[in-house]
């Protein structure tokens, strides 16, 4: 479960995360995926986050962004 106070930012790390996982199960970065029987989109980009921050309404660079973990119970 991720929280965040920006929402630019923490749509950067749910796409890093989709990306690993999609890498994890041998497919293509979503900026560059095509249709496939998961998807009728012809282009999956997510090119909005990126305008987003360059729009100055969030972080978009990933080396800018703070995530921290945080382990609740036993």
């Amino acid at each position: 479960m991720y929280f965040a106070t920006d929402p630019v930012a923490m749509d950067r790390i749910g796409w890093k995360v989709i990306d690993e996982e999609r890498a994890r199960r041998g497919r293509e970065p979503v900026a560059l995926a095509k249709a496939d029987e998961d998807s009728r989109w012809v282009k999956m980009q997510p090119e909005h986050i990126e305008i987003a921050g360059a729009m100055g309404l969030g972080e978009f660079d990933l080396d800018k962004i703070d995530v921290r973990a945080v382990r609740l119970g036993a």
